[in-house]
């Protein structure tokens, strides 16, 4: 894992000032994340200068309610390092879990037809179209984390494109388009999607899953907002863009155990949703107010931890996102023993931006007499995983940053 550290000094973005929905002028943010740090990215050994570090700022727009931050990272600087992105989809019990649920709904969808062409725009590492191999006469999945691996994801009826979108030439006809935990990612989300769209007919369904403000709001879940995750999509929003690409929205789902993802399926058509009428619209004052609980319960919760100074302090979960929880609560994990995780490729990792190593927990002998904090909290049933193994651990304390599990 070898990584230019030059490259996280001072790091260039380009800046957002109107929606990407409906491009309105963004009102003023409702939440600015100075010097925020980036995640996913870890290194060997503990860091000895703190790197990854740009200004944020999140904005509602009051036209068409789309959340968004303001602030874009170079996409090749976040992705285009296939090493340095870690996440890998069936390594991942949450990832397998939510691409079984996405499989779920696009079966729920399509029922049992079969497909002569697929493709899935961020494929991750071919999941999804591995489980939809027997059914399609030809699958082809687009990710730049592919790129020079091309060959050993492209396999019978599968076909692996290492590039964006961008650089992609689409040629129909194609019965089905995916795109998971994709367009949260994307800096032009409307042009995205509807480049997509021109590529195919009225006979083409899209299925996309991506997360939802609504949950978010609800969940009081902001640790959720960070570089990575552009977009902040609200049911107004979702609508308002598709119909004005001249799109339908003709199902949706809610997956409340993975960050709250929107799973939606839609087709070509000027028809207005039945949808539509559902939405409400969601307010400044409403996320302003649901930021301060989460701001309060982060609080709290790194008070504890600062009233505990002098015991052993562990986490548990090395999650790809913990430089943004450590962000949130104001504590660096510097004083923790180490982060425990059960991924044993991890260990001797640490992050870019955070001074703690990962270890295993067969490696911890003294657990029974120590504080353990819950860190790997995006998914709700991750979180439940965890407390299963540490009350088997028997630690002096558990400790769950959000109160939502």
């Amino acid at each position: 894992m070898s990584i230019d550290l030059d490259k996280f000094r001072n790091i260039k973005f380009d800046r957002r000032t109107t929606c990407q929905v409906c491009g309105q002028p963004s009102d003023d943010p409702l939440i600015v994340l100075p010097s925020f740090p980036m995640t996913e990215i870890y290194v060997r050994d503990k860091a000895k200068e703190r790197l990854g570090f740009v200004d944020q700022s999140f904005h509602l727009c009051s036209k068409c309610g789309h959340g968004q931050i303001a602030n874009v990272i170079d996409i090749e600087l976040q992705y285009g390092n296939c090493e340095q992105f870690y996440f890998r989809a069936s390594e991942s019990t949450t990832g397998r879990e939510s691409a079984d649920f996405f499989i779920d709904f696009l079966n729920s969808v399509v029922k049992g037809r079969r497909f002569k062409n697929v493709i899935e725009v961020g494929c991750n590492d071919m999941y999804v179209l591995n489980a939809l191999c027997p059914r399609a006469d030809k699958l082809i999945g687009i990710d730049p984390i592919l790129k020079g691996k091309e060959k050993e994801y492209t396999k019978g009826n599968i076909i692996a494109i290492g590039d964006f979108l961008e650089n992609v030439n689409l040629k129909g006809p194609i019965d089905i388009v995916l795109c998971k935990d994709t367009l949260e990612h994307v800096s032009e989300p409307k042009q995205f999607v509807k480049k997509i769209v021109e590529n195919a007919d009225k006979e083409t369904t899209f299925v996309f899953q991506f997360p939802m403000l609504e949950t978010l709001l609800s969940g009081c879940r902001f640790d959720q907002v960070f570089h990575q995750h552009l977009n902040y999509f609200s049911l107004q929003s979702i609508i308002y863009m598709l119909e004005d690409i001249g799109c339908i929205l003709l199902d949706y789902k809610i997956n409340i155990n993975h960050w709250g993802m929107i799973l939606l399926a839609f087709k070509k058509s000027k028809n207005k949703s039945k949808y539509a009428s559902k939405f409400l619209k969601i307010t400044r004052s409403q996320v302003l107010e649901r930021y301060k609980v989460f701001q309060d319960n982060m609080r709290t919760t790194n008070d504890r931890l600062n009233l505990l100074k002098g015991e052993r302090i562990y986490g548990y979960g090395a999650a790809l996102m913990l430089p943004a929880l450590s962000y949130y609560l104001g504590n660096d994990f510097s004083s923790f023993e180490c982060i425990i995780d059960d991924d044993k490729s991890k260990v001797g990792l640490s992050y870019i931006n955070l001074r703690v190593s990962i270890r295993t927990v067969e490696s911890i002998n003294d657990i029974q007499d120590s504080i353990v904090l819950v860190t790997a909290i995006s998914a709700i049933n991750n979180v439940r995983r965890i407390l299963k193994k540490l009350a088997d651990l028997n630690p002096k304390q558990i400790i769950v940053p959000m109160s939502t599990f």
